[in-house]
């Protein structure tokens, strides 16, 4: 299946979209002539209130010297007490005198130094409360901060460490929430770990940002990156509230981007998704029509729309998308795969199951030929080709077939292409053992093609064979710029 896209790249891309949006942080806001642009609260410094003035006494003369005491070449350990005691004191002063805004933006510093960002950011907001002006000077303290927890979580994406990269982004979040960055990755990893109701209102965050006057302030590098961001955001955002089974906002938010582009491919695949998934198989049945009345899709295209259709059980229907893809990319493995597989489901044996109509069968046998000459060491497809030979009087066809599965010192299962939008792709699966020798070493080859059926690339995976009938998983990767159409393999033992 082809995979979703937001800049997601095979698990890596997380850590891609850090690094490029860093830079446009960087060239954003940091340091130089340029950082007042980066704020809206910069573009209006001219009207910000005076508000409240500071006004220090010993607390905050006492949170100033501990602070003042802290060197940047001192360690994390000899700044710690001198942290603990600049938040006290500011504490003290706020204490004092709950109206004086120094104690407050005093108390956000030493909370920044004490990895307290949920507090610092509440601190700031007091001291800006009272104090408008402050602005000037938070928003740089604010977005430093930003950036700093952007590049700590950096390598903790990297190592798929989601759920700890998450406490990072969200003290990110905490800070400063004028950027749009933190909020699409957060969108991202948060779906990683299946939790689609907090992607959401990350992405939607985000898109209130982009979609807002603060990308006009910006220069034209973070302008342009935020808007080819965003641009993915809206499909993205229904996607994800089909993930976490909001179907009816996913319904109304993809019939309000249908409106104006109704051959959106994407967005009526994700809306037949939908509809499916709200139990309304005959209106999603209706817009996976429209998608196969389109002339010229890849195959990708074509497979989503056959998922979707096998998933409403409209099993004729699947099969003729999913002969649509294999016609569209001739070595699409999963295609034919599924193409078999759909007209077993339409026309299953049995006493009372319907006969097939004159040519079916023939049609299961031309799925399977082509699946199997794909992926020779797949059972399923051996046993559908003997089942459907035995279905059409051909005993011997069909005890040959289940000879040659008998033969098979491995098998292959679970294959599956996951594809780049951005070209290339990376077949997974799982190799199991039937009476190889465990221990030994099988080599895979899998060759990719695009959609003609031409080659554009082969790459190779060692497999250490494990126990009789148990598995071991392998991927192989293609790093191209080509759309991959489909791919083959072939196993050394």
């Amino acid at each position: 299946m082809e995979e979703r896209r937001m800049k997601l790249r095979y698990g890596l891309t997380l850590a891609t979209a850090l690094t490029l949006s860093l830079g446009a942080c960087a060239s954003g806001g940091g340091g130089g002539s340029s950082a007042p642009q980066t704020g809206s609260s910069m573009s209006g410094a001219n009207v910000l209130a005076q508000g409240e003035s500071p006004r220090d006494d010993d607390f905050t003369e006492a949170a100033e010297d501990a602070l003042n005491d802290i060197g940047p070449d001192m360690s994390d350990a000899d700044a710690l007490p001198l942290y603990q005691a600049a938040a006290a004191a500011a504490q003290q002063a706020i204490d004092a005198d709950p109206t004086n805004p120094k104690a407050y933006l005093l108390a956000a510093q030493a909370s920044l130094g004490l990895d307290d960002y949920e507090t610092a950011a509440r601190m700031l907001d007091e001291a800006e409360r009272l104090r408008p002006i402050y602005e000037l000077e938070t928003e740089r303290i604010r977005e430093t901060a930003w950036i700093e927890k952007y590049q700590e979580a950096a390598p903790l994406v990297n190592a798929g460490e989601y759920e700890e990269s998450i406490a990072v982004f969200e003290q990110a979040n905490a800070i400063y929430k004028e950027r749009p960055e933190v909020m699409l990755t957060l969108g991202q990893v948060y779906s990683q770990t299946g939790q689609y109701d907090e992607a959401v209102e990350n992405y939607q965050s985000a898109q209130a940002i982009i979609n807002s006057e603060r990308t006009e302030l910006m220069d034209s590098a973070t302008a342009a990156s935020w808007r080819e961001q965003g641009a993915d955001l809206p499909v993205l955002i229904a996607q994800t509230l089909v993930q976490a089974e909001q179907y009816d906002e996913a319904a109304t938010a993809l019939g309000d981007l249908l409106a104006e582009d109704p051959e959106n491919v994407a967005y009526l695949r994700t809306l037949g998704s939908t509809l499916v998934a709200m139990d309304q198989p005959d209106s999603a049945q209706v817009v996976f029509n429209r998608i196969l009345e389109i002339d010229g899709l890849p195959s990708s295209d074509y497979y989503q729309v056959g998922i979707g259709l096998y998933q409403a059980e409209d099993y004729v229907q699947a099969a003729d998308a999913f002969q649509q893809a294999a016609t569209a990319s001739v070595n699409d493995r999963d295609a034919l795969e599924m193409w078999s597989r759909s007209l077993i489901a339409a026309y299953p044996t049995g006493e009372d199951a319907p006969e097939p109509p004159a040519g079916t069968l023939e049609e299961v046998v031309e799925a399977t030929d082509r699946w199997m000459e794909l992926d020779p060491n797949n059972r399923n497809a051996f046993l559908i080709k003997a089942q459907t030979a035995n279905r059409m009087g051909d005993g011997a066809t069909a005890s040959e077939l289940v000879g040659q599965i008998e033969g098979f010192q491995v098998s292959m299962d679970n294959l599956q292409l996951q594809r780049s939008s951005q070209g290339g792709g990376l077949v997974v699966g799982a190799l199991t053992n039937v009476s190889a020798t465990e221990g030994s070493t099988a080599t895979i080859e899998v060759t990719f093609y695009d959609a003609a059926g031409g080659v554009i690339g082969v790459e190779e995976v060692m497999v250490q064979i494990p126990a009789a009938e148990t598995q071991a998983q392998f991927r192989v990767d293609l790093e191209t710029d080509a759309y991959v159409g489909g791919f083959s393999y072939e196993i050394r033992l």
